[in-house]
């Protein structure tokens, strides 16, 4: 039996280490078909954020599911210049009801919805009140929330885990410039976190830019020992981990830092 033990033990510490997750969420589908297909074709799995009430938003989420991926609602939320927000947005002047109806419609309007991430938001993730309305109802689904950090002031994160619900924060975004040089450079401060911490969130856009650094990018990133994975499954893994860890206070208390 000593033997036997010694044995599991030289397995275990002989074992590869875990490959760092990079976590990619690509926003903004719905509105452009062949982007939209275009973006799904990335080898992944990656996550794919649906504006509801789009024209193709149906259809996207149906493929994104059907082809492995993972798939958000995008939710439209107030921001600080007053830029359009689309249907389903939601505004500082709800109240904390209206808040949830109008997210409970969105919710409904994008199929195979595992989580949530914000569009926009810059003014309306700083609002406790309003973000602990939008936590309420995405707990009572049993969904996830990933702030998308649009404000260096949002407070969406902290009313997620008061929940609790399973939550993330985004880490970097690939391509606020399309420029080449910067989009690879985003991509690898993404990886630098993954590699230094374990796991990073870095969100794009179905830019024919970003479309064109991904297709050549996410291929070569096996054999850097980086592995891509849906939010969602990761968010699960975790959630087990804790669960199994009874030391943790709580199994959704996801945030490391």
């Amino acid at each position: 039996m000593i033997k036997r033990w010694l044995w599991l033990a030289l397995l275990l510490l002989c074992a590869p280490a875990q490959a760092a997750s990079l976590l990619i969420i690509i926003d903004d589908l719905g509105n452009n078909r062949a982007l939209g297909e275009r973006a799904l074709a990335l080898p992944g799995p990656l996550t794919y954020a649906v504006l509801p009430h789009t024209p193709y938003a149906q259809m996207l989420a149906r493929q994104a599911h059907q082809q492995g991926h993972g798939v958000m609602l995008h939710a439209p939320m107030a921001n600080d210049t007053g830029a359009k927000l689309g249907p389903g947005a939601l505004t500082e002047e709800m109240s904390p009801a209206e808040l949830q109806q109008q997210l409970q419609t969105s919710l409904t309007a994008v199929p195979f919805v595992t989580g949530v991430n914000n569009h926009m938001g810059s003014l309306l993730t700083r609002k406790p009140e309003a973000m602990r309305a939008v936590m309420q109802t995405l707990a009572k689904r049993g969904l996830f929330f990933v702030d998308s950090l649009t404000s260096a002031d949002s407070v969406a994160l902290q009313q997620a885990l008061a929940q609790p619900l399973p939550a993330l924060r985004r880490d970097v975004f690939l391509d606020h410039s399309v420029a080449k040089a910067d989009i690879a450079r985003q991509f690898e401060r993404a990886i630098a976190l993954a590699e230094q911490r374990g796991y990073a969130v870095l969100i794009g856009h179905p830019y024919p830019e970003s479309l064109d650094f991904l297709e050549q990018a996410l291929p070569t990133l096996k054999q850097r020992g980086v592995r891509l994975q849906r939010i969602d499954r990761f968010l699960s893994q975790r959630l087990w981990q804790r669960w199994a860890m009874p030391q943790h206070t709580s199994r959704y208390q996801l945030q490391i830092r």
